[in-house]
């Protein structure tokens, strides 16, 4: 009777094994058939930008001349949002200009507005055009700055091939001109 229920039990257990992996026999199958092939190779570069405004202050006409080198190794655009004093705002907000620039349509929370470079940076180059901020009817012999804050974001293309600017990836600089 003994060699009986050893048999019996073996044969149940050997049955057990074979249902249990049965089951995990498809899913096993399915990852052990599916491949893919790749080959060739890609070069990655992983560059940065970094942009420095340049300005130049001529003392005679009270106009600043802006322009913005991109010093990093990745095409780039850029944009500029000019400060001035409470005082002299108003004047400098009516004589910001330049061609290739072009004014953004909503000022931001403190009410100044950015003013967008309309072309690419391209790595090591620098804004063709210059942007103007003009001091004008200047009433008071008070000493006053004019501040220049400049943004950059890396090209990027559509589906076309077509170069556009994603705002919400802002990479700032943390240099200024005077350093």
């Amino acid at each position: 009777m003994k060699k009986y229920l050893n048999k019996k039990c073996l044969c149940l257990a050997g049955a057990a094994f074979l249902l249990a992996g049965s089951v995990t026999v498809g899913s096993a199958m399915a990852y052990f058939t599916t491949y893919a092939t790749a080959s060739g190779g890609a070069q990655i570069s992983l560059g940065f930008t970094e942009t420095v405004p340049r300005e130049e202050i001529p003392i005679v006409d009270w106009t600043k001349r802006i322009s913005v080198d991109n010093t990093g190794s990745v095409d780039c655009f850029v944009r500029v949002k000019i400060f001035a004093g409470e005082k002299f705002r108003e004047h400098l907000d009516e004589n910001i200009s330049g061609e290739g620039w072009t004014k953004g349509q909503e000022p931001d929370e403190n009410g100044y507005f950015y003013y967008y470079y309309d072309q690419v940076v391209p790595a090591g180059g620098t804004t063709e055009n210059q942007l103007t901020a003009h001091i004008d009817n200047m009433e008071s012999t008070e000493d006053f700055n004019v501040i220049v804050v400049q943004e950059s974001t890396p090209v990027l293309y559509d589906a076309d091939g077509s170069p556009y600017a994603d705002w919400n990836v802002v990479l700032d600089s943390v240099r200024n001109s005077y350093d």
